[in-house]
């Protein structure tokens, strides 16, 4: 892979993951989402984006419903 390609695999925990993750065409800046993640848990002790199964939070992540 060249540096500049778009990375494809998708890798991450659910509460963290990005929605370009999910979409599979994502670069090194889905890593500032995930600190923005962290920094709200930290915050309000909540995620963000939650779900009884993985299914419902990524599917949150994807409509952007927090």
């Amino acid at each position: 892979m060249g540096e500049n390609e778009p990375m494809s695999g998708v890798f991450g925990t659910a509460f963290y993951v990005s929605p370009e993750v999910l979409e599979g065409n994502y670069n090194e800046k889905c890593d500032v989402w995930s600190v923005g993640v962290i920094l709200y848990m930290l915050l309000s002790g909540n995620p963000p984006f939650n779900g009884k199964l993985d299914v419902e939070i990524l599917h949150n992540v994807k409509l952007g419903q927090y």
